[in-house]
């Protein structure tokens, strides 16, 4: 009796231990957003600062940053968000590019790191390639909202989010093959491809089921309370499905959430349920990115960066010149074929390809692994780092400088 109500009353204290931390990471979330409209960093940085500083003189051990937490809580509702949004229009008119730069782009970012992560950093080929897959896939939280305060055309805008959306699927799937292969669980050749085939077709059949099937859903219904609900359950069960099914989960979100936005929204949804779609989503990526960045931050492994400046810098230094060599190579292929993007729009796209939340969830899943894989994880958490802050804080006059005319914004 007397221990269940010592039990009874320890929940009680973790319960509104965990209701104090939450006030307080609101209240810090309130104050950054004020506090960035007077400064010229973007929100999400000054977290992500915030949260190196905390962790460094708290310890990271207070924040448990777990893969299961970004890819089940907080990924799920980041994607839906951003593919919702995406205009058919601008899709369909930049799709090439954007498929090309998330697949082949990718790839070529993947063999450029590793190639040099073994040359030059040191690391063995198994740890370089899997390095390679962790740092390719791109997140432009930080810089989306830094182009549309300044104006940057929409088109732009429009292909730096795509790309990262579905460079994110290629990432996690090429990140499972590299894996398996470095742990000597890697099947057969005609294997491995039907595996990827099955978790982009099966991942991209589940996204068009949920989201046609949703879609029709909130046609039928006139009620912002239910149909909210439903973007909610198209976001987190099209996730979960996705990821029962052996498929991309992340493709399945993606493709749901272009359907719904541009199907299920428009022709399924009244003008006030759009405006109560749209003040919540806006409030729940808020409340994520700012979750996403400030945890990123603080689970930092300090000690373990500290004694690798100099190899965080060269790679780094690698990743840039990976994505450059993607950016540069995959849109001058294109050329010739009608489908050009101007260098101003190219050099931005280069600046742009910031690493945040599924970065972590894959350099998170290769601790305990010793080795060079502890090495290419401290490495991965430092150009994780370094490109939040370094390209988060200078993209917005790097764009600045770069578009300024109408001829180069017409891309």
């Amino acid at each position: 009796m007397v221990r269940s109500h010592l039990q009874t009353t320890n929940n009680a204290r973790v319960i509104e231990s965990n209701i104090e931390t939450f006030v307080l990471f609101l209240l810090v979330c309130a104050a950054v957003a004020v506090l960035s409209k007077r400064i010229p960093i973007p929100f999400v940085v000054i977290l992500a600062v915030l949260g190196v500083g905390a962790g460094s003189l708290l310890g990271t051990g207070r924040v448990t940053l777990t893969p299961p937490l970004i890819l089940f809580i907080l990924l799920p509702g980041l994607l839906f968000e951003a593919a919702f949004r995406l205009e058919w229009e601008r899709l369909r008119a930049g799709l090439v590019p954007i498929l090309a730069l998330a697949t082949i782009g990718v790839l070529a970012t993947t063999a450029v790191v590793a190639f040099f992560g073994h040359l030059v950093l040191g690391l063995g080929v198994d740890a370089a390639v899997v390095f390679g897959c962790v740092v390719a896939p791109t997140d432009p939280v930080a810089v989306v909202a830094v182009f549309r305060r300044l104006g940057v055309p929409e088109q732009l805008v429009t292909i730096i989010e795509a790309e990262s959306l579905v460079n994110d699927g290629t990432a996690v799937v090429l990140f499972t093959i590299a894996l398996a292969a470095a742990s000597g669980t890697t099947s057969s050749v005609p294997d491995v491809l039907l595996t990827l085939m099955r978790l982009v077709v099966v991942g991209l059949a589940i996204g068009a089921l949920m989201g046609a099937a949703l879609s029709w859903l909130v046609a039928r219904v006139d009620d912002p309370q239910v149909e909210i609900t439903v973007t909610a359950i198209c976001a987190y069960g099209t996730y979960l499905a996705g990821d029962r099914a052996g498929a991309s989960p992340i493709l399945a979100v993606v493709v749901a959430a272009v359907i719904m936005g541009n199907y299920g929204r428009q022709h399924g949804m009244s003008p006030r349920t759009k405006e109560a779609v749209d003040a919540v989503w806006d409030y729940v990526t808020f409340v994520l990115n700012s979750a996403t960045f400030l945890l990123i931050g603080f689970a930092v492994p300090w000690q373990e960066l500290t004694s690798r400046v100099g190899a965080i810098g060269l790679a780094f230094a690698v990743v840039l010149a990976a994505r450059a060599i993607a950016v540069y190579g995959v849109l001058g292929v294109l050329r010739p074929f009608g489908r050009h993007i101007s260098f101003a729009w190219q050099h931005l796209l280069v600046w742009s390809g910031l690493r945040g939340a599924v970065a972590i969830a894959l350099l998170l899943t290769l601790v305990g692994r010793g080795g060079d894989f502890d090495t290419a994880r401290a490495l991965a958490y430092g150009v994780v780092l370094l490109s939040i802050v370094v390209q988060g804080t200078t993209v917005g006059p790097l764009s600045r400088r770069l578009i300024t005319s109408r001829s180069q914004s017409s891309g």
